[in-house]
Formats: structure tokens, C-alpha cells, sequence
């Protein structure tokens, strides 16, 4: 109880300064951008505060452009996911317990960690003399998250009374999946599927994914895979930053595209480059699946935007559920169709990302519009993926690239498809309503009689209110008036 206090004190002041500046935007009201953005920070700082399940909420919240101003979105994406190491001592136990003696005496491991997360920590060793990394969970890590996951399904239904019905149901819909999804990146069985399941589905000759060796739920051996960070000096100078730039960018569209899991956070600590000039990626603890109508949908959405056609972003949005249920459709058509006029005349390969993405996010925020939960780490890898790719090559164009990859890929026909199936299949389903028997109701002539009647007890009733007060034997005269008309 007392820790859903804290939380609550440290988050409150943060939660209705966000509040207040929702209200200015969406009634068109000025807002100083820099004193968003310093409310921003604290929010970062405060989240940062409360501890491991805070930081990884405040990563999601960092691409919820239907929820939170720019300012905020930009702020939230600096959240770093390192801290401290905890004892070794402690990390030895949990070692220790999941793998038993046996496999145990057969590792040499270094007791310094090479990484430190919230989540876990990764270790130098040896197994069998053959050099391996160890990642383990932080001790306690899961039963700590568990009481703040609690915390916060306990404090989300006052959003209720704080912002509108739109925000708190989008923000529930977070809590709730996230509060899933953080027990999956704290289970290493999963990682392990996921890091062959990739391997198998890319099978990219120029790509290397380490191979998991043993895995238990807190506990992950993978071979040791040596690399420079695809952002280091060491490299650029395997291949030219362009190329590299490219290439990155290359592996996980095509994964986001066209695979059905895809590696849903490549910031450049997780992308190495080998020697030989293969990309290496590691960490496959956020990893997201998409169906193939979903992927085919947002190539669609792309092709859209690439050809600044509003009422096809519009259909395509609605499609994958990204519209407020009440949104007037054909209003939030001319809308968009007003935004993306701003950019006319502007080419793929003079569109500025940052730009883009900074006018999308208001778009998102100002229209009925909210991002689907299936879209939410799609969302996040683009932008995480954009970000790295720039670090890379400065004047890399997120825009011009996914053109030519759309090309290269042949991912055009395939959505077109899709998009001429979903329409025959709209008319078809019109069509076969429109042949469904609707019911004769037969309706009785009311005589003239009953009529005065039903007109004159439905007077009677009003009469009876003002006069006794008696709403019961009001309401009991009116339905016997009504009963008598039919």
C-alpha cells in the first residue's frame, strides 16, 4: 500500500501538468513548447525514479503520439535502459539455481558484467573452454515488477476523473498489455525461441544472430559472437556508412515487412559488425509478431503517404483500427488530406524524417485517432530504427530508402492485392446483406376511439405527476396509453 502511495505523490503533479497541456492543445490554445518541454523531463526523471517497470513503461509511452504531445514523445525517447549492476554475489545465486552444479563446474565466468539493464546483466564465460555470454536476470527483478505492475493497475482507473473517456481507455489498453508483455522479456525460453525463430525466418548470409546454447526462465548461454558497435569508428571502416546505413535499415524492414517476428529494438548497442562486414544483432528480449494482413496494410499506408494520398491513408488507418470508433470518417479525410498538403512538392528524398514524424505525432494527438496495440512496437522499432540509422549516416533519408526497398522487395503487388480483396470483400458483404429478408411488421389501424383514448390517459398521467407527485403511477399511465395506440 505504501509503495502505491509513493508512486502515486511522485506521479501526480506530473499527470495533471499533462493534463493541462492536453486541454490547451486540443482546444487550439497557445502552449510554450519550452515549458513542455521542461515538464517532459521531469516526467523522464520521475519514471526514471520509480525504477525498472517505470523506465520500460516510459519507453512504450515514448511512441504514443495519440496520448502525449511531441515535446514529451522526444523527451520519453532518451529513456536509457541502464543502471547499476547488482552484486555478484547475488547475480551467483540465481546463476547457481537455474543451472545446477553439473553445468556449472563446466563454466568459467567473469564476474564483471559487460551490460547492466534494468531487466538483466550480460557475463564474459567459458564453456568447455569455448567462449560464451551468460545474460541473467537482476535478482528479485520479477517479484519487483509484479507489485509495481499492481501499482499501477490500481492507479490507471483514476485517470478516469482526471483526463477524457479517450485517453483513459488507451491508457488502460497500455497498462494491460504491457503488464504482459514485461513478464515475456524476463523469460529467456522465450528469447531463446525467438533469437532461432528469426535466425531461421531471415536467413540473411550477411547477417549473423548468435546461437542460444541453454536457456532456463532466468538464465540465457549463447555463443560469443566478437563485433564492433555498428556505430564505432572500427565499423565505418569495415563498410562506408552509407552502405551500413542501409543495411541496417534493410534487415529490419524486411523483418518488419515481410517476416512474422521481427527484433523490436534496434538501437545500435544491439547491432554489432563482425570482421568480415556481417551485421551481428543481439538481444532478442523485445520481439514483436505481426500477421501478414497487418504487414501488407501498413505497405499500403506507406504507399500512401509516399504518394500524399489522404483518403487511402484514411481507409487504410480504419482498416487496422487506428480510428476512434465515433470519428466522423469523411472529416477526418479532408483532415488529413489538409496535413499532408504540407508536404507537396516535397520528394521522398527531400522529406525530412524528424519533420515528418513531428507533424504526424500532431496529427495523432489533435484527430480521433489512437494507435492500435499491435502497432505500438512496430511504431517503436521504426522510430528506434530511423534514429540509429541517422547516428550512422547523417544524411541518411528514411523516405527515399523505403521507397527503394518497397521496390527492391516487390512489396507493392502484394499490398494492391490486398487492397482490391478488402474492397470486393466490402462489396460483397453489402451485397449479401442487402439480400437478407427483412421482417413485415403488421400494423393495426387504430380506430379514432382509441386514439382520444391513448391521448386522453397520456394527459391524465401529467396531470396525475403535477398534482401527486407520484412518478410511478405517472410512468404506469403512460405505458398504458402507449399500449392502447398499438
Amino acid at each position: 500500500m505504501f509503495r502505491t502511495f509513493y508512486v502515486g505523490f511522485k506521479l501526480l503533479p506530473r499527470v495533471l501538468m499533462l493534463r493541462h497541456y492536453r486541454r490547451l492543445t486540443l482546444e487550439n490554445k497557445k502552449v510554450d513548447e519550452k515549458e513542455v518541454e521542461k515538464e517532459a523531463e521531469k516526467l523522464l526523471n520521475a519514471l526514471v525514479s520509480l525504477g525498472p517497470a517505470f523506465i520500460k513503461l516510459g519507453q512504450i509511452l515514448s511512441v504514443h503520439s495519440d496520448l502525449l504531445p511531441e515535446a514529451y514523445l522526444k523527451v520519453l525517447s532518451r529513456l536509457q535502459d541502464s543502471v547499476p549492476p547488482a552484486p555478484w554475489e547475488e547475480v551467483y545465486e540465481e546463476i547457481k539455481e537455474d543451472l545446477g552444479d553439473e553445468l556449472l563446474k563446466r563454466l568459467n565466468i567473469n564476474p564483471s558484467p559487460i551490460a547492466s539493464a534494468s531487466i538483466a546483466q550480460v557475463y564474459l564465460a567459458e564453456l568447455d573452454s569455448k567462449k560464451v555470454v551468460l545474460k541473467v536476470n537482476r535478482p528479485n527483478i520479477k517479484k519487483e515488477v509484479e507489485e509495481d505492475i499492481k501499482v499501477m493497475k490500481t492507479l490507471v482507473p483514476f485517470l478516469k476523473y482526471i483526463f477524457d473517456e479517450s485517453f483513459y481507455e488507451s491508457a488502460k489498453a497500455i497498462i494491460d498489455d504491457f503488464s504482459s508483455r514485461i513478464f515475456d522479456e524476463m523469460d529467456f525460453t522465450k528469447e531463446e525461441f525467438y533469437m532461432r525463430k528469426i535466425k531461421e525466418e531471415l536467413n540473411f548470409p550477411d547477417v549473423k544472430i548468435p546461437q542460444p546454447i541453454y536457456a532456463t526462465k532466468r538464465v540465457l548461454i549463447m555463443e560469443y559472437v566478437k563485433s564492433y558497435k555498428v556505430t564505432s569508428e572500427e565499423a565505418k571502416k569495415i563498410i562506408p556508412p552509407d552502405t551500413l546505413s542501409y543495411k541496417v535499415f534493410r534487415t529490419f524492414m524486411v523483418m518488419l515487412l515481410e517476416k512474422e517476428y521481427f527484433h523490436a529494438d534496434p538501437h545500435p548497442g544491439n547491432i554489432g559488425v563482425d570482421d568480415e562486414g556481417n551485421l551481428v544483432l543481439y538481444d532478442f528480449g523485445m520481439v514483436g509478431k505481426m500477421d501478414k494482413d497487418t504487414r501488407n496494410k501498413l505497405v499500403r499506408a506507406y504507399v500512401a503517404l509516399t504518394r500524399l494520398d489522404g483518403i487511402e491513408l484514411v481507409k487504410v488507418l480504419d482498416e487496422l483500427g487506428a480510428i476512434q470508433p465515433e470519428a466522423d470518417r469523411e472529416l477526418l479525410a479532408k483532415g488529413i488530406e489538409l496535413f499532408l498538403k504540407t508536404f507537396q512538392g516535397v520528394t521522398p528524398e527531400t522529406l525530412e524524417v524528424e519533420d515528418f514524424i513531428s507533424a504526424a505525432n500532431e496529427v495523432f494527438y489533435r484527430f480521433p485517432l489512437r494507435l492500435p496495440q499491435k502497432l505500438v512496437l512496430y511504431i517503436r522499432t521504426t522510430s528506434t530504427l530511423g534514429g540509429t540509422c541517422i547516428t550512422i549516416y547523417p544524411e541518411f533519408n528514411f523516405f527515399s530508402n523505403l521507397v527503394k526497398l518497397i521496390e527492391d522487395e516487390d512489396l507493392v503487388i502484394p499490398a494492391l492485392i490486398d487492397q482490391v480483396k478488402d474492397t470486393l470483400s466490402s462489396f460483397v458483404r453489402k451485397f449479401r446483406t442487402s439480400l437478407l429478408e427483412r421482417p413485415v411488421i403488421e400494423r393495426k389501424n387504430n380506430t379514432r376511439g382509441e386514439y382520444y383514448l391513448s391521448l386522453g390517459i397520456a394527459i391524465l398521467s401529467i396531470l396525475s405527476y403535477i398534482f401527486t407527485k407520484d412518478v410511478t403511477l405517472a410512468l404506469l399511465l403512460i405505458i398504458f396509453a402507449l399500449i392502447i395506440k398499438r
